[in-house]
């Protein structure tokens, strides 16, 4: 039987998986509009922000991903470092930081661009929820 402490955790881990999902939920939303042919707004960039300094490599003086976890900018949850990840590793992208730099900084980005910015907010969306629903942390709290 699980006990309290574990099942305050899981609650923990839960509620950091769907707050990145409404995240990139909103990120989705101000990138339609940009789509559309609005300018990206200050929200929209501290998401594409938070974005490039989750897909910056590693480098000696920084370490792993995971070791960013304390960093001011970024996706700096475990859940969030965990879940973007799992979506690079899947999207494989090679091109995505260099999409989402152009919007972030504001230069001739085309809507190939936006659309593939969008895909990769999509996917963390998706993959947020996937955890957030997992089955495993939902029987704790019975």
């Amino acid at each position: 039987m699980p006990t309290l402490c574990e099942s305050m955790a899981n609650r923990g881990e839960r509620i950091n998986y769907l707050s990145l999902a409404l995240q990139a939920r909103s990120a989705i939303k101000r990138l339609k509009l940009v789509l559309s042919g609005s300018e990206p707004t200050p929200e929209l960039k501290s998401a594409l922000r938070a974005a490039l300094n989750s897909l910056s490599e590693p480098t000696p003086q920084s370490g792993t991903p995971v070791s960013k976890l304390h960093e001011e900018a970024g996706f700096n949850r475990f859940e969030e470092v965990r879940t973007v990840e799992e979506v690079l590793h899947v999207l494989a992208d090679p091109n995505l930081k260099d999409e989402i730099e152009r919007i972030h900084a504001g230069e001739k980005y085309t809507k190939e661009d936006v659309r593939a910015t969008i895909g990769f907010f999509s996917a963390v969306e998706n993959r947020a929820l996937y955890h957030y629903d997992d089955p495993s942390l939902a029987e704790t709290f019975r």
